[in-house]
């Protein structure tokens, strides 16, 4: 990417956060370039093992960085580049730094017009020619490989469940201090599972890529990912959350550490920090990821949580996160269902922000992207502040991401514009304001 038009490129962003070696990591961002600024057009055009087109070219309209038109087709569209430096001593010192790494990130996605813009791939083509106006001279190309659909029991999309595998003691509802068992299950779009009743795949499985169904696990560590600014929509991760009171449910305080995950469920909101409770692990737990010895180890498809013992009673709220890729298509996708514990009675959720839609609507609606989940109560449930991922806390990331868009339609700076009443503290995650 040097033959582009780099003029105009200004630092817009910093990053810092710990390695797990003592060190730490600084991420910096820049924008601003020509290319990054322009409207652009992208051409996937249907090739042959020569280069030559052998049918209709699919068009994509990148648009322009600073407003977002009708017929753009991402809803996401965020050119930049990365300096990355490993090995800083300390934040703010890179003295004697390890390890330097510069990308260009050209990230175009959440595809608004995709069922208009759709063409056949005929059966001649063996690669797509990949052709953006701002680098006319330099086509990309991906192989393309086939495979009858009889070949496979499996079929596009992605269904998610989650459901109770035990019974509560009292054959009403759950009692802090009480185990529960909660049961995963993961389907096609056309309702096949994607793995046996009791079983999911292992994670040796899926490090080497055996995994026929498309289910992914964990691979945060394997690149760098950085909300709103660096490839976050290619993560995989498979994480169970039990949190509530619903009408208690607000940002949490509490922070988790990175150890605290290799238990079996670590605490992402207390009651006594909180007033609520929530709990998560991910699965494989992250001890069986982080120990190529346990990659084999067998995957249950059921989990199992101990309630807190001190949690408030009421409405809890269980979520599984997943995703898979299979076919060229990657989806993110959840699911919930709601668990009573301490009481019978289900209680309420009032969410503190609103006027969601006004943007994400349709294709681009909570649904489809992120996680592929409308339900606004599990923001909360999971999204507490991370020892190691300064941007996890959900304020943080949801501030981060809108101050940072040049295509946010909304005055960022007018708390009104999302909040449903006047927020206390400063605004985490816009420029200049920390996490912690």
């Amino acid at each position: 990417m040097s033959g582009l038009d780099w003029s105009g490129v200004s630092l817009a962003d910093e990053d810092w956060r710990p390695a797990f070696d003592g060190t730490f990591t600084r991420s910096r961002f820049y924008r601003g370039a020509r290319w990054m600024e322009r409207y652009s057009l992208f051409f996937v055009i249907p090739s042959n093992d020569f280069g030559f087109p052998v049918g209709s070219p699919i068009l994509t309209i990148a648009g322009a960085d600073d407003f977002a038109l009708p017929p753009d087709d991402g809803f996401v569209r965020r050119f930049v580049a990365r300096q990355i430096t490993y090995g800083c001593p300390a934040i703010d010192d890179c003295t004697g730094a390890s390890r330097f790494v510069a990308q260009g990130l050209v990230q175009l996605r959440d595809a608004r017009h995709g069922a208009q813009r759709a063409e056949v791939v005929p059966k001649a083509a063996t690669q797509l020619k990949l052709v953006w106006t701002e680098d006319l001279g330099n086509p990309r190309f991906v192989s393309v490989e086939r495979k009858k659909t009889s070949a496979s029991p499996y079929r596009y999309g992605f269904e998610v469940e989650i459901e109770p595998a035990s019974a509560p003691a009292n054959g009403s509802h759950w009692m802090p201090g009480e185990g529960i068992d909660l049961r995963l299950t993961f389907r096609d779009g056309a309702g096949n599972r994607l793995h046996p009743v009791g079983s999911l795949p292992t994670y040796g499985a899926y490090v080497r890529d055996e995994i026929e169904s498309g289910l992914r696990y964990y691979d945060g560590l394997q690149e760098l990912l950085t909300a709103y600014w660096a490839l976050k929509h290619r993560e995989g991760l498979t994480i169970v959350a039990l949190g509530g009171p619903t009408d208690e449910l607000h940002m949490p305080s509490h922070q988790v550490g990175f150890f605290d995950l290799f238990g079996p469920q670590a605490d992402f909101a207390t009651a006594t920090e909180d007033g609520f409770s929530s709990v998560g692990t991910l699965v494989p737990p992250i001890g069986v990821q982080a120990t190529p010895e346990l990659w084999d180890t067998p995957v249950s498809d059921i989990v199992h949580f101990v309630i807190p013992a001190d949690a408030p009673p009421g409405t809890y709220v269980a979520t599984v996160k997943a995703r898979r890729d299979w076919g060229g298509e990657a989806l993110n996708r959840a699911g919930t269902v709601d668990i009573q514990v301490g009481q019978a009675q289900a209680t309420g959720f009032q969410a503190a922000t609103g006027k969601c839609n006004n943007c994400h609507t349709g294709p681009s609606s909570f649904d489809q992207i992120l996680h592929g989940l409308s339900d606004r109560r599990t923001c909360l449930t999971c999204h507490s502040s991370l020892a190691f991922e300064p941007d996890h806390a959900l304020d943080y990331r949801i501030h981060l991401i809108h101050s940072r868009s040049e295509r946010f339609p909304g005055n960022v700076e007018d708390c009104s514009t999302c909040h449903l009443s006047p927020p206390s503290g400063p605004p985490r995650g816009f420029p200049g304001i920390g996490p912690y």
